[in-house]
């Protein structure tokens, strides 16, 4: 079996602790937004689409933009090309840029980082923007080792961002060509359970995670009986479908 067959074989599995004690003495830090990521890389960070429950942008303006260079223009997308040398290890799942979306990142810049991606072939990286149609074209068009996904907190919309409405994010994502796909619904946001899941069918990802709002924005949040069937009905054709640890918060509500 191939590296990166290995690698997504376990990307589903607990989080490994040594993986957190190697991070904390240095090299890319371990990311606790999703499960199956192992590491995080930001060569690009910042956001435009100012979704109101966006924990990363009220990370920056309240805790890091006073205390780190890279921050303190706030959450303006920035491009960080010093980045460009971090080294990647054989078997790491990397989720690109947790600290923004490249979305907003120039062509030029994102070609340059996906050109990094391709240097490091056992390593598996991991592409989310709230406009995928930046995946389409020939950028993004040959990177086995990458996963394109965005986030469909919903089928429905709610106006609380700037960024493509959730029913046009998974159109793109439908008709996205790629081998590897992620999809996160976090934070979930009350939904129509079988448009959800026929989206889901469509758009056939590799790895789903689901979690709840952890940051108290009082979000239109579905009650648990409708998440269980969500997970029930997506465990059926979904090949790893991750729980996020608090997502059980909604069935104590």
């Amino acid at each position: 079996m191939r590296l990166l067959d290995e690698v997504a074989e376990k990307v589903n599995r607990p989080f490994p602790v040594n993986l957190a004690e190697r991070s904390s003495r240095g090299g890319c830090k371990v990311n606790r937004m999703f499960k199956t990521i192992t590491r995080t890389w930001n060569p690009f960070t910042g956001c435009l689409f100012s979704c109101t429950y966006c924990w990363a942008r009220k990370l920056v303006e309240e805790r890091l933009q006073p205390q780190a260079k890279k921050y303190r223009d706030g959450f303006i997308p920035a491009f960080h090309p010093d980045e460009l040398s971090r080294r990647f290890k054989p078997g790491d799942f990397v989720f690109v840029s947790d600290m923004g979306d490249i979305a907003f990142a120039r062509l030029e810049q994102r070609r340059a980082i996906v050109r990094r991606v391709s240097e490091f072939p056992e390593t598996c990286f991991l592409f989310q923007s709230k406009d995928p149609g930046i995946f389409e074209g020939p950028t993004f068009s040959n990177l086995p080792n990458a996963y394109l996904g965005t986030t469909l907190e919903t089928n429905r919309d709610y106006g609380l961002t700037r960024a493509l409405s959730p029913l046009n994010r998974y159109l793109v994502m439908r008709r996205l060509d790629h081998a590897r796909k992620f999809i996160s619904i976090e934070p979930v946001m009350d939904f129509e359970l079988e448009v959800l899941v026929d989206w889901m069918r469509q758009i056939k990802p590799d790895i789903v995670e689901i979690g709840a709002d952890n940051y108290h924005n009082c979000l239109p949040e579905p009650p648990w009986e409708k998440v269980e069937a969500l997970l029930e009905a997506l465990r059926e054709f979904v090949p790893r479908v991750i729980e996020k640890d608090r997502l059980h918060r909604l069935e104590r509500r």
